[in-house]
């Protein structure tokens, strides 16, 4: 039997606690892709919503046979535009997130990011929105390209870290869109959804999240409607 163990909160990052201006990622994105001669036109129409980093780069070389020296100058690439480029003006840090983190940094909780982003991407992200917490569960988008696989990545280093054997329910991720739902609740956890993202709360209901929220505001409030 799984040990009682502390809430093990995932906090997706883009759409949930921050959104960077597609008016910046996009055209840099495009310019990138024009450099390494990437033939993919596209891109400007795709939908990156919860979508591992992994996932969306590969996509890009459909024409390419998947290559995968091109997809490390690509994702190389990227990431060195990210860090030379993103300025605080690029991020809209959304509203409530310290209050939500805050109430979460108890001995009772541990705190982590389950997250499409390349950890790199991650880090630059959130220190543009000024979000300076330390998270001890880190599942990224560069550890498996199909976003369902990060929750039990998750489990695996909560049970090295901490000698135990997870209980999935007891792990609640915060996300914005359906496929955060869709990852949770394979794995067996409780999924908060918020709409801070690109959907409504119609959209997200249609999955069967336990929670719908509008905002981080007030986790004491809906914190307990999904942990009791």
């Amino acid at each position: 039997m799984s040990e009682q163990h502390p809430w093990i909160i995932l906090f997706d990052i883009d759409g949930t606690l921050l959104t960077v201006n597609s008016n910046f990622s996009r055209p840099m994105l495009r310019e990138i892709l024009n450099e390494l001669e990437i033939d993919y036109p596209q891109m400007e129409q795709d939908t990156f919503s919860g979508r591992t980093d992994h996932d969306i780069f590969t996509s890009f070389l459909v024409n390419h046979n998947y290559d995968q020296q091109l997809y490390y100058a690509l994702k190389q690439r990227y990431l060195k535009c990210l860090k030379t480029r993103l300025k605080e003006s690029h991020v809209s840090r959304h509203n409530n997130v310290d209050e939500t983190i805050r109430f979460f940094s108890g001995t009772e909780y541990v705190k982590g990011l389950l997250t499409g982003n390349y950890p790199a991407a991650a880090a630059l992200k959130l220190k543009a929105a000024n979000i300076d917490y330390n998270f001890s569960v880190e599942a990224f988008g560069e550890h498996d390209r199909d976003r369902n696989r990060l929750p039990y990545l998750a489990v695996d280093q909560v049970k090295q870290e901490m000698g135990i054997n997870p209980d999935p329910s007891r792990f609640i991720v915060i996300g914005d869109t359906p496929r955060d739902i869709i990852c949770g609740k394979k794995a067996g956890m409780k999924v908060v959804s918020v709409t801070t993202g690109k959907f409504d709360a119609e959209e997200l209901a249609k999955h069967q999240p336990d929670v719908i929220i509008d905002s981080l505001a007030k986790p004491e409030q809906w914190f307990p409607r999904i942990s009791g």
